[in-house]
C-alpha cells in the first residue's frame, strides 16, 4: 500500500495539498506512511501529469532527524522556499511552524504536519448594499470629473468651453473604460474572474491622486517659497502610477504579492531615475522646471517677503554662470563663421 491513502484524517501522518496557480487548494490528499514518492511514474504514491517532472521527481522520507525532501534523478528541481534543490541534494523539513510549500516543475504543493500551526480562521466578508459597494466609486467619480471640468474650466474661453468639457468628459469616461476593460480581461484570463470594479477603484483613485499631485506641488512651492516641491513632484506621480500597477497586478496574480511589491518598486526607481538623466540632458539639473512658473494671489503666501536688496544680491551668482554660457554661444557662432 502507497504513503496516499484513503484513510480517515486521523489516521493521516500528514496531508499533501495541490494548489492552483491562485494558492487556493485544488486537492487534499491524506498520507498514511513515509516515505512519500512523487513523481510522474504510476508507481509513485502521488502520480502527477505534470510534463516537467521526472518520472521519479522527488521523495520525503523521515529520518531520525525528522522529515528529508530528497531531490531524485530530475532536471528541474525542486523550488524549496527560496532555495533552488538539485539533482540528488536534500533538505531538512521542520516539523512546527507554517506548512511547507514546495514546486516541483509547474505543480505547486503543500506538505501539512499534525504538529504545524494552523492559519488563524478568516472571517467571511459580511455581505454588504448595493448602495455601500457603489457609493464610494460613484463619489470618488463625480471628484475626478468635477476636477476634470475645473481644469477644463480655467484652461478655454467662455465660448469655447462647452464643447471643450464635452470632449474633455468623453475622453475620461472612454480611457477609463478601455483602460479597466484590458485589465479585467487579462484578469478574467488569469484567474477566471474579471475583478472590473478593483480596477476600476484603482484607476478612479490613482487619476484623482495624479490630478492634485498636478495642482497642489505649485500652490505649496508659492506659499512657502519652496520651489524644489514642484521641481521633484514627478518623484510622487512616478510613485502613484507604480502603487496604481501593483493593486492592478494584485487582481491578476494575487498569489504573488511580494514578488509584485518589487516589480513596482523597481519601476518606481527606473521611472525616478529617468526622468532625472532627461531632465539633466535637457536642462542640465535634476528638477522638472527651470522656474516656479505658477503664480497665485499674494494672499495665499505664508513665506516672509524678501527685499529688494536681498534679492539682487541672491542673484549675484549667476552672473559668473550667464557670462560663461555667453562666451560659449559666441565662440560656437564664430566657429560656425569661420565654417562657412
Amino acid at each position: 500500500m502507497g504513503a496516499l491513502s484513503t484513510t480517515t484524517p486521523v489516521d493521516a501522518v500528514a496531508w499533501i495539498e495541490l494548489l492552483d496557480r491562485d494558492a487556493q487548494v485544488r486537492q487534499t490528499l491524506p498520507v498514511a506512511h513515509w516515505p512519500l514518492r512523487i513523481g510522474r511514474a504510476l508507481d509513485n504514491d502521488l502520480a502527477l501529469g505534470d510534463p516537467h517532472l521526472a518520472p521519479h521527481h522527488l521523495s520525503i522520507e523521515q529520518g531520525d532527524a525528522g522529515l528529508t525532501l530528497v531531490v531524485a534523478d530530475t532536471v528541474n528541481g525542486v523550488q524549496l522556499g527560496n532555495r533552488r534543490l538539485r539533482r540528488g541534494e536534500q533538505a531538512a523539513l521542520p516539523a512546527d511552524g507554517d506548512a511547507i510549500e514546495f514546486g516541483a516543475g509547474r505543480t505547486r504543493l503543500r506538505l501539512r504536519l499534525p504538529g504545524q500551526a494552523l492559519a488563524p480562521e478568516l472571517a467571511i466578508a459580511p455581505a454588504t448594499s448595493l448602495k455601500r459597494r457603489v457609493a464610494p466609486v460613484v463619489t470618488v467619480a463625480l471628484a475626478l470629473l468635477a476636477s476634470v471640468l475645473f481644469v477644463s474650466y480655467l484652461a478655454n474661453d467662455p465660448d469655447t468651453f462647452g464643447r471643450a468639457a464635452g470632449s474633455t468628459l468623453l475622453g475620461v469616461v472612454v480611457g477609463i473604460a478601455l483602460w479597466c476593460g484590458a485589465w479585467a480581461m487579462l484578469s478574467k484570463l488569469f484567474t477566471r474572474q474579471a475583478h472590473f470594479g478593483w480596477h476600476l477603484r484603482v484607476a478612479l483613485f490613482a487619476a484623482l491622486t495624479l490630478m492634485a499631485l498636478d495642482a497642489l506641488p505649485p500652490l505649496i512651492a508659492f506659499a512657502f517659497s519652496w520651489p524644489w516641491v514642484t521641481d521633484f513632484s514627478f518623484v510622487a506621480e512616478i510613485v502613484v502610477a507604480s502603487a496604481a500597477l501593483y493593486f492592478h497586478l494584485l487582481a491578476v496574480e494575487p498569489a504573488r504579492h511580494r514578488v509584485l511589491k518589487w516589480a513596482a518598486a523597481t519601476c518606481a526607481l527606473v521611472g525616478v531615475g529617468l526622468t532625472l538623466w532627461f531632465n539633466v540632458q535637457r536642462s542640465d539639473m535634476f528638477g522638472d522646471e527651470l522656474y516656479m512658473s505658477h503664480l497665485f494671489p499674494p494672499a495665499l503666501r505664508v513665506a516672509k517677503p524678501i527685499s529688494t536688496d536681498a534679492l539682487v544680491n541672491s542673484l549675484a551668482p549667476l552672473k559668473a554662470t550667464l557670462d560663461r554660457k555667453a562666451k560659449e554661444a559666441g565662440s560656437d557662432e564664430s566657429m560656425h563663421g569661420e565654417e562657412d
